[in-house]
């Protein structure tokens, strides 16, 4: 059976790998995205961090297609630094993008999910929001927000069969790291703790799973009749997150704070 597809962010990373394998399984898939996606993958110009856009995108969609079967909210970007030294003008322009467009995704979705008869909302967060990040807080913050949306709506959706779930990938080889947008300002109280935090973090994602490993997840999760809510990916990354909710915080805080602080 083909479906009809919606990935935010579809034109890199992580999202173009989610678009390219439901377009190679033979599911109609749309890339709402400020860039145009890749041949196979039908493109709809759509800034999430403007509504007017965002309703625009659906309504095309829907004006194409008449319904949709899976959302899949991908569209973010990264920034770091010392909190008491990021500009808070950043810190809004990252949850505009990561989690208030995923909202306004969320809300113009809805009515075309209603009308399909396998309906999925499926987020892309992160493992930070389970075992936050020196030096990436705002990013952290934000995919925190993305789970807690995520589980919300697993039960306000539930009477309608829309199933929702979020996938918290650890690190990834993607283009997301270059185009982090890094703050060394403070070094001057903080050292060298947060170059290290950051030269850390870049560290792992470079040598971090391919994003089409997010891809195949992300598509076995949509098959499923009950996938779970929040999963990740990788067999070290399943163990960090089944231990961050067994072991104290203070302790797991206290290792994230070795590692990256």
């Amino acid at each position: 059976m083909s479906l009809t597809v919606a990935v935010t962010g579809g034109s890199s990373g992580i999202g173009l790998a989610i678009a390219r394998h439901f377009a190679g399984k033979g599911h109609t898939v749309y890339s709402l995205s400020r860039r145009p996606s890749m041949d196979g993958v039908r493109h709809i110009p759509c800034d999430v961090t403007d509504e007017a856009s965002v309703n625009a995108a659906f309504a095309a969609l829907e004006q194409a297609e008449g319904s949709l079967d899976i959302l899949i909210n991908n569209a973010g970007f990264g920034i770091s630094g010392a909190v008491e030294f990021t500009e808070l003008q950043k810190a809004r322009n990252l949850f505009d993008v990561g989690y208030f467009g995923l909202l306004a995704c969320v809300k113009q979705a809805l009515p075309l999910l209603r009308k399909s008869d396998a309906p999925l909302i499926l987020n892309v967060g992160s493992l930070a929001a389970a075992l936050p990040v020196p030096f990436q807080s705002v990013y952290s913050s934000a995919k925190a927000a993305v789970s807690a949306l995520t589980l919300c709506l697993v039960n306000e959706l539930r009477p309608f069969g829309i199933r929702v779930c979020a996938v918290l990938p650890g690190d990834v080889r993607t283009g997301f790291t270059a185009a982090r947008d890094k703050s060394a300002d403070g070094k001057e109280l903080y050292g060298e703790r947060l170059e290290r935090a950051v030269a850390r973090m870049e560290a792992d994602e470079k040598n971090g799973m391919p994003p089409e490993r997010i891809a195949d997840a992300v598509y076995r999760a949509a098959m499923k009749r009950r996938p779970k809510p929040l999963f990740t990916v990788g067999a070290g990354y399943k163990l960090l997150f089944a231990l961050s909710g067994l072991l104290p915080v203070r302790f797991v805080n206290w290792i994230e704070g070795k590692l990256y602080g």
